[in-house]
């Protein structure tokens, strides 16, 4: 690769990084100063409220969570995919080809045996984790844990989909694109499924991440808000239906993954050939990943977000 090339690489990889840390951190800063506020307000309308309640308040209400979900979004304007902001709508709203009802129910089956597959591959980390003192027991309960309020049904099966597809999928996965659709679906799909910071929901997110990107190249972003969502409210609708009757969620959660199963053999035995014929085209050199992964903001985000993962894990 020429000098002058690696040089416009080197920046364009950084630029990247930096937005995506701009992000993060308005993200939280807005969150954090929205509770805060929220705090201050609860304590006002009463002063004899306990520390508990307070923290079941705080932990119950989406409305932040949404504010900093949504601006998160604006530092990513900065990758400039259109010359002005308001062709990005036109831009995100293209459609390659439309996806058919079979193939969506196809790729929400295919999802659901990914998120069961990524389940059963989690046991053998945890296990050692257990060995070693550590617990994966809060990060389940995050990871799996029914939404109790309106504002938070609302941003887990709307606003997260929404925001995370417009993320991952349109800003990162377009500015990616030159450089090889495979490269760029996998990239987004790895910070994707680092971004939840739960070490349950990592390989879920990464796996279901890969097929979200696909979706959003060969179909449309609004195809993989749509799968994505219908995801999160599955997985609402499980939950409550486990708080109230845990043997018909077995049964429901059973028959999901059986369903999974066959759409993921279906993938391996019937498309293989197409799939790794489709990743061959879209790879990247060895020299722009090699470039990507060492760019010093793209490392600091990565092991940003692997320290946030590991936090998930809480002593025994």
């Amino acid at each position: 690769m020429e000098a002058s090339r690696e040089s416009t690489y080197k920046q364009t990889f950084a630029k990247l990084g930096w937005v995506l840390i701009a992000s993060q951190v308005l993200m939280m800063a807005v969150v954090w100063a929205g509770e805060e506020l929220y705090i201050r307000w609860l304590i006002a309308r009463d002063p004899m409220i306990g520390a508990v309640e307070l923290m079941h308040k705080l932990q119950d209400s989406g409305v932040w969570l949404i504010v900093g979900a949504l601006a998160g979004l604006t530092p990513c304007l900065a990758l400039k995919l259109t010359e002005h902001p308001k062709q990005l709508p036109a831009f995100f709203g293209k459609k390659n080809q439309r996806i058919g009802g079979t193939i969506m129910v196809f790729c929400f089956l295919l999802v659901m045996g990914l998120q069961n597959i990524a389940s059963l591959l989690t046991i053998p980390v945890e296990v050692t984790a257990n060995l070693l003192g550590g617990s994966f027991y809060s990060a389940h309960a995050s990871a799996t844990a029914a939404s109790q309020t309106v504002s938070m049904l609302l941003y887990s099966v709307l606003i997260a989909p929404f925001c995370e597809e417009l993320m991952y999928r349109g800003f990162v996965l377009e500015y990616l694109k030159p450089y090889g659709n495979t490269f760029a679906i996998l990239f987004a799909a790895v910070i994707f499924g680092l971004m939840h910071g739960n070490i349950i929901q990592l390989p879920m997110a990464l796996l279901c991440g890969v097929l979200f990107g696909y979706i959003a190249v060969e179909y449309s972003l609004s195809a993989s808000m749509i799968l994505h969502a219908l995801t999160n409210l599955t997985a609402e609708i499980l939950a409550r239906l486990g708080d109230a009757d845990e043997v018909a969620a077995a049964g429901v959660n059973q028959a999901l993954f059986a369903f999974g199963l066959i759409a993921l053999f279906l993938c391996i035995t019937k498309l293989h050939q197409p799939i790794r014929a489709y990743a061959r085209q879209g790879y990247a050199e060895k020299k722009t990943v090699k470039l990507l992964m060492t760019s010093p903001p793209i490392l600091l985000l990565i092991i940003y977000l692997i320290v946030l993962t590991a936090m998930s894990i809480t002593p025994i």
